[in-house]
């Protein structure tokens, strides 16, 4: 395997590749609209430069196809807008789940979410939802997001009590620099919304978005030296735009136009696959977005590059030497592969298997599974 290091280390120095840094497509968001009722300071939606409006029905259903044929999952309707705006929701749940193409889920601020629509919803076929609040207390949710939080608490509850034991309803409450989510918010949380196995607190930290109006984070001006949110969700907008990930809600590095090219093609195109390796190491040239308007520095060159192994060979090949580490024994060399390869395919079974293995021979030092990028969930 000494030749496929060689050939990882030259790699490293090289500005483009010509395999899949990535080599799975990650589920899809997919905006059905860009429209919103609300004007939160910390999202991209007041400040978007692009077009307002909904996705054309045909496109929708193109997406649809591609992802039904390809096995591809649609497991999310949103984007950076408010999917309760648009009356054909449900025809679009019944589209995604009748074809096999995803879950259909999708995150909504609640202010929507009427009894009625609620039933309309489940109907549909609709098994889960996220609804993001972000606070419990009245004022802050009045200047952060403009609306009346006693009508989404009201429209929670409705639907708490119309949904089946087994549909899922995640609520969001956000730690930001003028909110801080403390144990007696979370029991707050309990008491509006009792305590149920299908209604979950998710504990959300605001990050940055490179185009939104403020930065509300809690801690602001840190910098990372890579990232892996590209590989969180395919964020694709009501345009038909593959964008670079969802932080980057205004499309400012457009990955393809899902009108002329397949999902597959722009995924795996190497000028893509080629920048969502540089941002992961934060090496040669990356988009101005991450850079000058995200967190991630300013990519860095050199010699050093050449011992990032995991991140320069082909995936297979980068598989391959990390089943012959173990068979050597190399634990050490093994763990640092994997973490790696990981970072690359969460979902790939082989790696998994080997994170285990590692982890009970190597307790002190154990590699954790990577999540990658930031997400909502």
């Amino acid at each position: 395997m000494a030749s496929d290091v060689t050939v990882a280390r030259q790699a490293a120095i090289t500005e483009t590749i010509d395999f899949a840094f990535y080599p799975r497509i990650p589920e899809i968001s997919l905006e059905l609209t860009n429209l919103c009722n609300l004007t939160c300071p910390y999202c991209a939606n007041p400040a978007l430069t692009r077009p307002k409006g909904t996705i054309e029905w045909e496109l929708l259903e193109k997406i649809v196809d591609e992802s039904a044929h390809g096995r591809l999952s649609i497991n999310w309707l949103h984007g950076v807008g408010e999917p309760l705006l648009w009356k054909r929701l449900e025809d679009v749940i019944r589209l995604v789940r009748g074809r096999d193409a995803g879950a259909a889920s999708f995150a909504t601020n609640g202010t929507l979410l009427f009894e009625d629509r609620a039933r309309a919803l489940l109907d549909a076929g609709l098994t889960r939802i996220y609804i993001s609040i972000d606070t419990l207390d009245p004022e802050v949710y009045k200047a952060t997001r403009g609306g009346n939080l006693r009508k989404v608490v009201d429209n929670i509850q409705a639907l708490i009590r119309v949904a089946p034991s087994d549909f899922m309803i995640r609520i969001a409450l956000m730690d930001h620099r003028d909110y801080r989510l403390t144990q007696i918010e979370r029991q707050r949380f309990q008491e509006t919304f009792g305590d149920r196995p299908n209604v979950i607190l998710a504990d959300v930290t605001n990050a940055l978005m490179p185009s939104a109006p403020s930065d509300y984070r809690v801690e602001t001006g840190g910098r990372v030296n890579g990232c892996f949110a590209p590989l969180s969700y395919l964020f694709v907008n009501k345009d038909g735009i593959a964008s670079l990930c969802c932080a980057d809600q205004d499309s400012l590095h457009p990955l393809g136009d899902i009108h002329d090219r397949s999902i597959h093609d722009i995924w795996y195109d190497p000028r893509n696959q080629t920048t969502f390796r540089n941002i992961a190491i934060g090496a040669h040239a990356c988009p101005s977005v991450c850079t000058e308007r995200c967190i991630l520095n300013q990519p860095k060159t050199g010699p050093n590059l050449g011992t990032m192994v995991g991140y320069t060979l082909p995936f297979e090949t980068g598989r391959a030497l990390l089943i012959d580490l173990m068979d050597r024994n190399d634990i050490a060399a093994a763990a640092e592969l994997a973490i790696a390869l990981n970072s690359r395919d969460p979902l790939d079974p082989t790696i998994g298997r080997m994170m285990v293995d590692l982890r009970s021979l190597s307790a002190p030092a154990a590699p954790a599974p990577h999540t990658p990028g930031a997400s909502i969930l």
